[in-house]
């Protein structure tokens, strides 16, 4: 078994201080319609997905570029527990590497959010 891992953190008044045009494109660009629900127009929400996407693309070794942000999708429980779902270059990156389990934990203080995640691979 191989272990991969990978960390992002991340500013969380890149957010706040986005020109409201220009954070409603980048939204689309980077976050699935599901993720946008979830976040609710909370910025420490937007930054902690946003860190786990990085951390997700870091471990698969090729960051965000051959994947596209929405081919990573974080989803959570009813209990707030983050789950990664992966499609598209994202997946088959993952199958390639031959990844059969994720985890992935995200925080925030009032100012920065951070992800880390974690996969095992056959």
């Amino acid at each position: 078994m191989k272990i991969l891992s990978g960390l992002d953190l991340v500013n969380i008044s890149r957010f706040d201080h986005l020109n409201p045009v220009i954070r409603k494109r980048f939204f689309q660009r980077v976050f699935t319609q599901h993720e946008l629900n979830y976040i609710d127009d909370m910025n420490q929400r937007a930054a902690g997905i946003f860190a786990a996407k990085e951390a997700c693309a870091k471990t698969l070794g090729c960051g965000i570029g051959p994947v596209r942000w929405v081919d990573i999708e974080i989803f959570h429980s009813d209990e707030g527990q983050p789950t990664i779902h992966l499609q598209g270059p994202a997946k088959s990156i993952a199958v390639d590497k031959k990844i059969v389990s994720w985890s992935v934990s995200i925080t925030h203080t009032k100012e920065t959010a951070a992800a880390v995640v974690v996969a095992a691979a056959e």
